[in-house]
C-alpha cells in the first residue's frame, strides 16, 4: 500500500472515531436526562479538537500529495464531514441543555419529537458509514429518514401557523424538534459527501 492510500485511510479512520464519538454524545442526550450537561460538554469541546485534527491532516494531505481529481475530492470531502459531525454535536449540546432546562425531555416533550432524534441519530450513523464504506443502500436511507424528520418538524410548525396557543409540551416538542431537523440535515449532507466521493 503507498504512503498516499495509508494516508487516505488514515483520513477515513479519523472520520469514524469522530463519528463514535458524536454518537456518545447523542446518545447520553437521548436519554434525555438532567445533569450530564457538563459531560456532554466536554465531550463536545473534545469533538471541536478531532475537527481541528482531521482539517489540519487533510490539508497536509493535500499540500503534501498535491492530489487531483478523486484524491482531493476525499481530502475536501473529509474536512466537510468533519464539519457536520461537530455541527451535529452543537446541536446534541442544545438539546441537553433544553432537558437541562426543562428538567429532562422524558414527559416534557411529546413522544414523536423523542422519536425523530432517535430516527436522526440512525441517520448520522448510516450517513457515516456510506462515507466511510461506500454504501450506497444507506444514502438511499438517510434521504427516507429525513422526510420523517420534517414531517415532525412542519407539524409543529404549523401548530404555530393556526394562531392556536402552544402547550407547554408543545412548545419544548418545536424546538427539540428543531434541533433534531437540523442534526438529520447534517447527515444528509454526510451522505451527499458519500455520493460524490464514491460516486454513488
Amino acid at each position: 500500500m503507498s504512503s498516499r492510500d495509508l494516508e487516505e485511510k488514515r483520513l477515513l479512520e479519523m472520520i469514524e472515531r469522530m463519528y463514535n464519538l458524536v454518537d456518545k454524545v447523542l446518545g447520553v442526550v437521548s436519554e434525555g436526562s438532567v445533569g450530564r450537561l457538563k459531560d456532554i460538554e466536554g465531550m463536545v469541546a473534545l469533538v471541536e479538537e478531532y475537527r481541528n485534527n482531521i482539517s489540519s491532516q487533510a490539508t497536509l494531505f493535500i499540500a503534501r500529495f498535491q492530489p487531483l481529481a478523486e484524491d482531493l475530492i476525499l481530502a475536501e470531502s473529509v474536512i466537510s464531514v468533519a464539519y457536520d459531525l461537530y455541527r451535529v454535536s452543537r446541536y446534541a449540546r442544545e438539546i441537553a441543555l433544553l432537558a437541562e432546562r426543562i428538567g429532562g425531555l422524558r414527559g416534557n416533550v411529546n413522544e414523536d419529537a423523542l422519536r425523530a432524534l432517535e430516527i436522526a441519530r440512525s441517520m448520522v450513523r448510516e450517513a457515516v458509514e456510506a462515507f466511510t464504506k461506500g454504501k450506497r443502500e444507506y444514502v438511499e436511507e438517510v434521504n427516507m429518514k429525513d422526510s420523517l424528520v420534517d414531517e415532525v418538524y412542519h407539524k409543529y410548525l404549523d401548530m404555530l401557523r393556526s394562531g392556536d396557543s402552544l402547550s407547554s409540551k408543545d412548545a419544548t416538542s418545536l424546538l427539540l424538534a428543531r434541533h433534531v431537523e437540523r442534526i438529520a440535515d447534517h447527515a444528509t449532507y454526510i451522505a451527499m459527501s458519500a455520493k460524490r466521493l464514491w460516486r454513488i
